[in-house]
């Protein structure tokens, strides 16, 4: 098992108490809380160690992972966070990790159309749709049901694209009444958010 699987569940695990503020966490009750979670998720019955523990809050407070977690200790025995809504897991994500998300989109995009990646299709739709909120800190454009029977899914990232560019488009609509089909023009829409 890899060692960094552990860690992630140790800083999980110290940055939930750090933020339980109903309570005051003892170094000694942090070794606890963080080996009964490793006996819980890994089978690890050794548990973790005072050094251990130490360690991890300095690799938490420092940049080496990015999370300049404001711990602090509290009359010399109390670890908390100085922010009360800090959280190791609201962190924001940096302008690379965007750039390399972006790219990732774009190049799981070129395997749509391949039946072996259907499946692919609308997880790479809420990626990009994910990627591209967070980059313009706007709401997301498309929320996702599940429905096997959909049709017309083919026509979704251009809508999506004209959305995104605010850009018009041109459609027809066909509606069926019994037998009869009536065809409706509709020209230059303007796409917007809804």
């Amino acid at each position: 098992m890899p060692i960094n699987k552990n860690a992630l569940i140790r800083y999980k695990v110290l940055d939930a108490c750090l933020r339980n503020r109903q309570r005051k966490w003892t170094l000694d009750m942090l070794v606890d809380k963080v080996s009964d979670a490793l006996y819980e998720y890994e089978g690890i019955s050794k548990g973790a160690s005072i050094r251990t523990i130490q360690y991890d809050i300095q690799m938490m407070r420092s940049d080496k992972l990015g999370y300049n977690a404001p711990i602090i200790v509290v009359d010399k025995k109390y670890y908390t966070y100085e922010e009360p809504k800090y959280s190791i897991t609201n962190l924001p994500i940096s302008h690379a990790d965007m750039q390399q998300m972006s790219e990732a989109v774009e190049l799981l995009k070129q395997f749509k159309g391949f039946e072996h990646f259907n499946n692919l299709n609308d997880v790479v739709q809420k990626l990009e749709d994910h990627v591209y909120s967070t980059s313009k800190k706007q709401p997301s454009i498309i929320h996702f049901e599940k429905n096997e029977r959909l049709t017309g899914i083919h026509y979704l990232d251009v809508l999506y694209k004209a959305i995104q560019e605010k850009k018009g488009i041109i459609y027809n609509v066909q509606i069926f009444q019994g037998r009869i089909c009536k065809y409706h023009y509709i020209s230059s829409l303007v796409a917007e958010r809804v």
